[in-house]
């Protein structure tokens, strides 16, 4: 379906009540963000590469070396030296800022070995970036409606999806009418649960797709391992005496 066509099936809903073309464009765009909010889904995914400045531990995700003012969240991070041709990934997503506070001092040096992302910033650890390295980000960001379906897996695979949103939005935030929104929502799957209508068929093939195209990054496998600070390979009451 292009996106005149969606446009035009949300159009015919509106017809006899006083709603410009610039909220119907603002509708089908509240739409598209109403679903891309209830996953991370496949179109969402984009990778960007950024440099390390030494000694730098922090980096904003919407300005400064990284600039992504539609990120979403993160999928991934790997890093290589500047003049290398192969990247080694960064353990994300398992401990806290105020974890690795504590794992590590405020001097240390090297390559990166873990991250967290706190406030939209990503922090490094150990803290201080010994070179400049090359870091390559995998992330999902918001996405906008486009011009050619053929641009689009939502307008492409799940039309419906993106109208029902739209009119659920509508209904509820600019014509104030809570039964009719309830219906759209209905239609969509737009329940507590998201269960049912177009996000379960959209979130099942999101899933396959995701289970077919996972990244499988594991850090520092090999001799290396024991050589990464991490929650899971401390010894904090010591060993077993059996």
């Amino acid at each position: 379906m292009n996106l005149w066509e969606a446009k035009d099936i949300v159009r015919s809903h509106f017809g006899g009540t006083a709603f410009p073309t610039i909220q119907l464009d603002h509708a089908l765009t509240q739409g598209r963000r109403k679903i891309e909010t209830h996953a991370n889904l496949w179109w969402m995914q984009d990778e960007v590469d950024f440099s390390l400045t030494i000694d730098q531990q922090e980096y904003p995700v919407y300005s400064g070396a990284i600039n992504l003012p539609n990120f979403k969240d993160l999928r991934a991070l790997s890093w290589r030296e500047a003049a290398g041709v192969s990247y080694e990934p960064v353990w994300f997503g398992d401990t806290t800022k105020e974890e690795l506070d504590v794992l590590y001092d405020t001097d240390d040096e090297g390559s990166p070995e873990i991250a967290v992302i706190e406030n939209s910033t990503i922090y490094l650890y150990p803290p201080n970036p010994d070179k400049a390295y090359s870091m390559r980000m995998y992330f999902y960001q918001w996405t906008d409606n486009p011009a050619q379906t053929a641009d689009d897996d939502l307008l492409k695979f799940f039309p419906m999806a993106l109208v029902y949103s739209a009119l659920a939005w509508g209904y509820e935030l600019e014509l104030k009418d809570m039964q009719g929104a309830a219906y759209w929502n209905n239609l969509l799957g737009g329940t507590p649960f998201g269960r049912g209508g177009e996000l379960a068929k959209l979130k099942k093939e999101n899933f396959k797709r995701g289970w077919r195209d996972q990244l499988t990054l594991t850090p520092r496998t090999g001799p290396g391992v024991g050589s990464l600070r991490r929650i899971s390979n401390l010894q904090i009451y010591g060993s077993r005496i059996s």
